[in-house]
């Protein structure tokens, strides 16, 4: 039996397969659409809440699951004597590792919580390495220095193209969000210790897609090669399929996962946005 076991949550996008391969157990946020509660994964699917999103008047609602559901889980889990590991999204995007802590100091076993600083699959990229140390049998202690590795190899950038949500969600008023339209900008965010900065705003896709020609050779100017990539969406496009083309191109060794975004992160990035997250090898 593995010394330790692993918590996460659905923005991670983990695939079904990795979840029972490994035994790691997902916790769901969960969105309010138009009054109605529901779970990332658990009671409505990405595509299906990707056009209740797309058709609602109001953005939705997303919540951090409550830190009694995490305390009853690491109470379960560590009944048998078992350490947990529970890593989630960063702090900047969700309270949900907020939650975790919390309920890890009231856990009747062992548990140390992660704020792994990305979200979708540059998460991902933490858990299932701390999944593998789990199943390699070393100890929470062991895993920390593996799983932090992984993370200062990991890189992600974001696409917005549709600024409709940021102008219900009140992130832009809706003058600048219909001057920002009328203009055609779109804008590539990158995640730096949590917090998306932007690396490039340009007028149109075309834009975009070249950034990602001068990302493509940076990467390999300057890591040995790309071990992984995630790529989430919130509904592919001319312009994503084309950033995807290239990537395949450029790094056909690199192990592709590619999936919707959580409802969470839906609900941020809008319509047709796009992440690109990178799991690189060092020279």
């Amino acid at each position: 039996m593995p010394n330790f076991k692993i918590v996460t949550d659905s923005t991670t996008e983990l695939s079904a397969e990795e979840i029972d391969r490994y035994g790691i157990t997902v916790i769901p946020l969960s969105s309010m659409i138009a009054n109605v509660l529901y779970y990332d994964g658990v009671t409505i699917t990405k595509p299906e809440f990707l056009e209740k999103m797309m058709n609602s008047k109001e953005l939705p609602k997303s919540s951090q699951p409550a830190m009694g559901t995490f305390l009853d889980k690491y109470n379960e889990l560590t009944a048998d004597g078992s350490e947990v590991l529970s890593i989630h999204v960063t702090e900047t995007l969700s309270g949900t590792v907020n939650s975790a802590h919390q309920a890890a100091k009231l856990a009747h076993g062992k548990v140390t919580v992660i704020d792994s600083k990305f979200c979708a699959r540059a998460a991902a990229f933490q858990v299932l390495e701390a999944a593998k140390c789990a199943a390699e049998g070393l100890t929470v202690a062991e895993a920390l220095p593996r799983v932090t590795a992984v993370k200062e190899r990991t890189l992600l950038y974001i696409c917005i193209v549709n600024l409709e949500n940021m102008v219900k969600g009140g992130r832009i008023g809706k003058t600048m969000g219909r001057i920002t339209t009328l203009l055609n900008i779109k804008a590539n965010l990158k995640m730096i210790d949590g917090a998306l900065t932007t690396d490039i705003k340009g007028r149109g896709t075309k834009a975009i897609v070249k950034r990602y020609e001068e990302i493509i050779e940076e990467l390999k100017q300057k890591y040995l090669d790309v071990e992984a990539i995630g790529i989430t969406h919130d509904g592919l496009s001319e312009y994503s399929n084309q950033i995807i083309g290239m990537l395949k191109a450029a790094f056909p060794n690199a192990e592709m996962y590619t999936s919707y975004a959580s409802a969470s992160v839906m609900t941020h990035a809008g319509p047709e946005a796009v992440s690109i997250q990178f799991l690189m090898k060092n020279k």
